[in-house]
């Protein structure tokens, strides 16, 4: 079945964010009664306003959220738990909801829409029950996970939404498997690294290098790229282009994209460079006006 390409808006995304990678999946209703996969509606990553609330008493999806900077608290059905790097949280439709970022240290976390049967089954399976708020010990595994399923919706392509949907379910047996007390504290070294890492997610527009990277961070870039060894799935530098070449797809499905200017846009020395790795990463060559 032909998949409409995913949008970056909805009428329920936030607008108090300071950056997102989101996406929408304009066809979900087609796939409701898929037995086999996921039923994905959207999501993404936020970069939230200091100002940044959610107050709603019910929500047309399943939704997972998982925080991977900041500080901020969520109220589930009248129960407030205070968030964190590395909290995960589940509501469903029947479940109020409030969600709150800390204004000192603003949340980055991510988010994924989902429904049907299939959806069902799975939470009930994992023991992910609607109001759910746990703290994940694999949390760069999963952050790992939830990056790639943002990948995949958004490059789109014949198996791009399969991808997604299993990238997704893989991250929700990973956060069940290694779930912990929402009270378990962190350690400096992975608090470390999850800042990093949040500095590439929010800033690799304009990043050009690690070195750059790690000096905004005030480690070295020897220590930036251990912390990435020990705690995640790919270098720093694979994570960086990764961010860059997954804008460049979204930039340049825009009528009048020039490939020329996507690539100066987003660091590249030159168009031809950027076509290279765009083709490495994507199997395709970039397309523009």
């Amino acid at each position: 079945m032909p998949t409409t390409p995913a949008t970056d808006q909805a009428d329920y995304f936030s607008t108090q964010v300071v950056r997102t990678r989101r996406f929408f999946l304009p066809d979900w209703e087609k796939r409701l009664h898929d037995e086999m996969n996921l039923c994905l509606v959207g999501g993404g990553c936020e970069w939230c306003a200091p100002d940044f609330v959610v107050d709603r008493r019910s929500f047309p999806f399943m939704a997972f959220e998982f925080v991977s900077k900041g500080r901020g608290s969520v109220t589930l059905a009248d129960q407030t738990h205070e968030l964190e790097a590395g909290h995960a949280f589940i509501f469903d439709p029947t479940t109020p909801q409030v969600i709150r970022s800390g204004a000192d240290e603003p949340m980055v976390k991510y988010f994924f829409n989902f429904t049907g049967q299939r959806a069902l089954r799975l939470m009930s399976d994992l023991d992910l029950p609607p109001g759910s708020v746990l703290r994940v010990a694999d949390a760069s595994r999963v952050v790992s996970l939830l990056e790639e399923v943002i990948d995949h919706a958004l490059r789109g392509g014949r198996f791009g939404l399969r991808a997604a949907s299993a990238a997704l379910e893989h991250a929700l047996v990973l956060c069940a498997d290694s779930r912990q007390s929402a009270t378990t504290k962190i350690d400096p070294a992975y608090a470390t690294y999850l800042r990093c890492r949040g500095h590439l997610l929010r800033n690799y527009p304009v990043l050009s290098s690690i070195e750059q990277a790690a000096k905004a961070c005030h480690v070295s870039a020897a220590y930036f790229t251990r912390l990435f060894q020990r705690y995640d799935t790919e270098t720093p530098l694979a994570c960086l282009t990764r961010l860059k070449l997954s804008q460049a797809a979204i930039k340049l499905r825009q009528p009048d994209a020039l490939v020329k200017a996507v690539a100066a846009e987003l660091g590249y020395k030159s168009a031809a460079h950027f076509s290279r790795a765009f083709k490495s990463w994507s199997g395709r060559s970039p397309r523009g006006g």
